[in-house]
Order: C-alpha cells, then sequence, then structure tokens
C-alpha cells in the first residue's frame, strides 16, 4: 500500500509516496544532485521494498525544481533541498513516527547532514559528497561556464533534459562543506562509498567517518563506481541489516 503526498513549502508543493504507511518505523530516502525520488537506476524503489518486507514504512519524493514538484531545477540550492527535507520530516511527524531514519546519496547526504537533529534514530550515506569543491560538482567551473555566468545566470547540463543549473548553486560550489555538521551527529551512522568512484572520491567518507561522534561503521564496496549501478543487491542488502539493527 502506498499513498502520495504533497507538502507547500513557501508557495510550491512537494510531491512524494509515502510506502507501507502502517509501518511502525520510517525511513526517509533522498535524491542526489539531478536525481529524483526512484533513485539511480531504480535503486530507491528496490531498497524500498526490502524495508517494507522488513516493516519500515517508507517516504520517497523529489525536491523542488524535480518534476512532478514545483519549482524550476535553475533555483535549486543546497539550502532549498534542505528546506525540502526538513518539511517533509516535519510531515512524517506530524503522521506520528517516533523512530525515524535518513539516507541520502551523492549531493543528498550533505542535505541530510544540514538536516539532522537528534531525534534522528540512524543516518545513511550513500557514496556521500560532503564538499562540493572536491567532486566532480568543479566540472562547472570551467572558464568558460564562469564567464558566461554572469550574462546567462545559470549553466547548461547537456545531457540533463531539465537542463541548467543556476548562478546561486555554481556560487556555493566552492563554498560547502558539511564536516561540521558531521562533527553533531550522534546517532548510528552508515557510510558506503566504492572505491572506484570518480565522482565524489572514498576519501569523503573516510574523513566524514573520523568525524561523526556517534557509533559509525564505513563500508567501502569494492570495485564500486558512483551510484552503484553494479553492486545494489549488495549495497542494498547491507544497507536493510544496518537499518534494521540501529532504528
Amino acid at each position: 500500500m502506498s499513498e502520495n503526498f504533497n507538502i507547500n513549502v513557501g508557495g510550491q508543493k512537494i510531491r512524494g509516496v509515502l510506502e507501507n504507511p502502517s509501518g511502525k518505523k520510517l525511513m526517509i530516502l533522498v535524491h542526489g544532485f539531478t536525481g529524483d525520488l526512484r533513485g539511480p537506476d531504480d535503486i530507491f524503489i528496490k531498497l524500498s521494498e526490502k524495508l517494507q518486507a522488513s516493516g519500515f514504512a517508507v517516504i520517497r519524493f523529489n525536491c523542488r525544481g524535480t518534476p512532478p514538484s514545483d519549482g524550476k531545477f535553475q533555483d535549486m540550492t543546497l539550502e532549498t533541498e534542505v528546506e525540502d527535507l526538513l518539511a517533509v520530516i516535519r510531515y512524517a511527524k506530524s503522521l506520528e513516527y517516533k523512530s525515524i531514519g535518513l539516507l541520502g546519496e551523492s549531493m543528498g547526504a550533505a542535505v541530510i547532514a544540514k538536516a539532522y537533529d537528534k531525534n534522528i534514530g540512524v543516518m545513511v550515506f550513500w557514496y556521500p559528497c560532503f564538499e562540493f569543491v572536491d567532486s566532480s560538482f568543479t566540472e562547472y567551473l570551467s572558464e568558460k561556464n564562469l564567464k558566461e555566468l554572469p550574462k546567462r545566470g545559470y549553466v547548461t547540463i547537456d545531457s540533463f533534459e531539465r537542463g541548467k543549473v543556476g548562478k546561486e548553486f555554481i556560487s556555493q560550489i566552492t563554498e560547502v562543506n558539511t564536516y561540521p555538521e558531521l562533527n553533531n551527529i550522534v546517532c548510528p551512522s552508515i557510510l558506503l562509498h566504492g572505491d572506484h568512484d570518480n565522482d565524489t572520491p572514498v576519501g569523503q567518507s573516510q574523513k566524514a567517518f573520523k568525524v561523526i561522534q556517534g557509533p559509525k561503521h564505513l563500508d567501502i564496496i569494492k570495485g564500486a563506481d558512483h551510484c552503484f549501478r553494479n553492486e545494489q543487491k549488495e549495497v542494498i542488502k547491507l544497507t536493510v541489516s544496518y537499518i534494521n539493527k540501529y532504528l
């Protein structure tokens, strides 16, 4: 059983789905940059099915700028996505879920790190991007892009159907560093990262592991690249095992 929902944030609607709403515990899955509620290669759908089989309720949603949620992708920033997640957490609490965990993939890991509070029971980070300048985001800082940005107000991504990354997000690439937020995390945290990740170095997870204060696990997946495209079964099994243990 699943229920579609929408939440108003700043006059715009966030749209998502609540799956297995009768579950006593809830996991909220947060997509990464240019991602959506399905996850890369539908991995969020597959993870949700396994979590539901273990008795969990699951929320998957699209941040503003990603249809069918309202807004333009060009207006997306790290702060808008954190605002969206906080609204979803408030919605979950209004449904009286007491045990809530967060999972973020790639940039979604920075989002959940900034949205964390001490009521969260478990944090799961998949190939996390905590420091933007130490990632493939630097591709948007080419001399050509930076020259055209003041005139156009955005950078075009040719392979991305929504097409435009806004000026404000581009300005964040050299500034975003969420390691200080990780220092505040006291609940169990799980970091999973591939050692062949060419978008976000595995060193970001290794550094985060040293910073996080609560119980923590770091699993480096041999041969895995960004998004775990060839390791979905292994990663989902491992993730569900950890969540069952701690939430």
